[in-house]
């Protein structure tokens, strides 16, 4: 019998799209408050730990000054306000780039400052060859997003395309020093975060984002394979008009496929799987806030019968353990992937697996 493979060993063996030994599981985020029920008090790592992740997920160190209740002013002068979840959202009406005037005057912090990699060292202190270190930096929508504002960035790629691409230019040139650096401190991966679409459809069109966006984001996925890693790109949201420019770029891997937006985990393996590695999507916004353990069962099921034949996936939420998510019904996925996620797969057992109706029902 062949010995159990490491996280990272079935992490990266997903990714590469082979058969590891199980399929592997892993969060981009767990709500502190979800972490601190399921761990009597831990933090983050006493839940990796003890539910046996096999991966963590790390940033870069940016400083945050305090300006109000919940509200934070950030190293790259952005304005945050933290609400329930873990994530805060960034006010739009205090973005700090309204012109190219401001745009020339912006200072980009620097990749190297004192500081900046020492989340990541303790990660791999703690967990390099045991579990996949996951880097989480930014590609190219979300620094001009949040830097100009939703709004202002949204008409600025009409009517300032030249902004738009020298702001992603830029701030591209900083996350790919981040990423080089922590490739030589011993990352094994990287995931970026930028949503590109909603439920309905991308945010911008396919012919803006080949226009404008594409192009920068080829070379960031190839820096990241220039670097020795491989890349996780995440977005919620209807991607389906994006996705085969998504995966010429070069991604490695595709999250959530989210089931609410209507993507089709069975179809996206179908006609993705030979060229991506898949993760996702037992259903966050509903099933695992009050589904039961039963239809959490069939449908972690469901997605090991699509979509982890031949290798090339792993099991997570659609997409974060949120501060709403049940954690019996968080303990009912993890508990099913275990029963049933052991590679030879037993399609037998797996016959019967479903999505819950009341998340196909959703518009």
């Amino acid at each position: 019998m062949a010995p159990e493979m490491t996280g990272q060993e079935r992490v990266l063996a997903a990714l590469r799209r082979q058969e590891p030994d199980r399929v592997p599981t892993f969060e981009w985020e767990v709500d502190s408050n979800v972490v601190a029920r399921m761990t009597n008090g831990g933090n983050l790592l006493d839940f990796v730990d003890m539910y046996d992740l096999d991966a963590v997920v790390t940033r870069a160190n940016y400083r945050k000054e305090v300006i109000g209740p919940n509200r934070f002013l950030t190293e790259w002068g952005i304005t945050q306000q933290k609400g329930l979840e873990e994530h805060p959202a960034s006010v739009d009406s205090l973005a700090p780039i309204k012109s190219w005037a401001d745009w020339e005057k912006y200072q980009i912090p620097d990749p190297y400052a004192e500081g900046r990699f020492e989340t990541l060292k303790e990660m791999v202190k703690r967990y390099k060859g045991r579990k996949a270190i996951i880097l989480q930096t930014r590609d190219v929508f979300a620094h001009p997003r949040d830097l100009l504002g939703y709004e202002n960035f949204l008409v600025a790629c009409l009517e300032q395309p030249d902004l738009v691409t020298d702001i992603i230019e830029k701030t591209l040139d900083h996350n790919i020093k981040i990423v080089q650096r922590a490739a030589e401190l011993g990352a094994d991966l990287v995931y970026t975060g930028d949503d590109l679409a909603d439920t309905r459809r991308p945010l911008v069109s396919p012919r803006l984002w080949k226009k404008i966006f594409q192009p920068y984001f080829v070379k960031f996925v190839q820096a990241i394979h220039d670097a020795g890693l491989l890349y996780w790109k995440h977005s919620d949201g209807n991607l389906m008009p994006l996705l085969d420019m998504l995966v010429e770029a070069g991604i490695d891997g595709i999250d959530p496929i989210d089931p609410l937006a209507g993507m089709d985990i069975a179809a996206i393996k179908r006609d993705y799987g030979d060229r991506v590695a898949i993760k996702g999507n037992v259903d966050c916004a509903y099933l695992l806030v009050s589904g039961t353990p039963e239809q959490v069962e069939s449908a972690v099921k469901y997605c090991l019968r699509v979509a982890a034949p031949g290798g090339g996936y792993a099991l997570s939420s659609s997409n974060t353990i949120h501060s709403g998510v049940k954690p019996e019904l968080y303990l009912a996925m993890r508990n099913a992937l275990r029963k049933y996620g052991t590679y030879p797969l037993d399609m037998d057992a797996l016959a019967d697996g479903r999505p819950p109706e009341f998340v196909m029902q959703q518009p």
